[in-house]
């Protein structure tokens, strides 16, 4: 019997939602202003290689339309713009589309059309097609198989996907402390080698590059890597914020810049030509 991904990923990622409904106070991760202005901070202020290895690795023509899903505080989406692009974003968060204009304005960036949605509700007649699709590191989408059929279907040459090959470093964290925090085992999301097998299922079959990933988190105090640790791993009462403390503490480094706590993993380039 043929193994179905699209389940599989479904299964998984259901498990992670649920998980975060559970712990979470009522305000999304994404919506946080203190995790917002992190990305913001991040993204003005800090290394962009990882940005312009994307965008290289993309080879995206001045003039082409762009569809960026899931486009957070503009990542990708401002550099594309700046290089000649004619961006459309979707991405569903208030905060972050106020962070995009924020970054937009600093860089001098030209106008991105906004559509405000999740990509599974976003309406096709609005969203329309465009030259390329990307989504970088925004794959946590509810039924997999006709969220990846609606991709391809908006893209009339190429569509670029960036997602984890293996957790991201930070997420090491959360399979040691989650136990002891929370009492359960860690729900991850799936990972790209799912993602690919889910592709093949609804009948496409990309490319795949693997890049590796060894910056490991980068703070500009200790407190504040236990601030952004307490936050991510829903860390609340003082038992808890002492944990994730303690884990810090015996893992950051000083740096010249600041503080970093070491980690790799790998992420996967997939593309496919229409």
């Amino acid at each position: 019997m043929a193994v179905d991904y699209i389940a599989l990923w479904n299964e998984q990622h259901e498990a992670a939602n649920r998980q975060k409904q559970v712990w979470n106070d009522g305000r999304s991760f994404w919506e946080d202003p203190a995790n917002i202005r992190r990305f913001v901070d991040r993204l003005l202020n800090g290394d962009r290689s990882r940005i312009v290895d994307q965008i290289a690795a993309m080879q995206i023509p001045p003039g082409s339309t762009v569809l960026d899903i899931g486009a957070g505080p503009g990542t990708l989406a401002v550099p594309l713009a700046l290089a000649g692009c004619d961006v459309t974003v979707v991405e569903p968060s208030a905060g972050m589309r106020a962070a995009m204009k924020e970054y937009r304005a600093f860089s001098g960036a030209p106008e991105i059309r906004e559509i405000p949605s999740r990509w599974e509700d976003a309406d096709p007649a609005e969203v329309g097609t465009h030259d390329v699709v990307v989504a970088s590191f925004s794959l946590a989408l509810d039924d997999i198989g006709p969220s990846l059929k609606k991709i391809d279907s908006v893209a009339k040459r190429s569509v670029h996907l960036f997602w984890f090959l293996t957790p991201p470093a930070w997420t090491g964290a959360n399979f040691s402390l989650w136990p002891r925090l929370h009492g359960s085992e860690f729900a991850a999301e799936p990972t790209a080698d799912l993602l690919w097998n889910c592709l093949c299922q609804v009948g496409i079959y990309p490319d795949l590059t693997v890049e590796d990933v060894d910056k490991g988190q980068r703070y500009p105090t200790e407190e504040e890597a236990v601030a952004d640790y307490c936050r991510r791993l829903y860390a609340h009462d003082d038992r808890q914020r002492e944990i994730v403390a303690s884990f810090v503490h015996e893992r950051i480094v000083r740096t010249k810049t600041g503080f970093c706590i070491p980690g790799s993993s790998k992420t996967a380039h997939i593309r496919w030509e229409k």
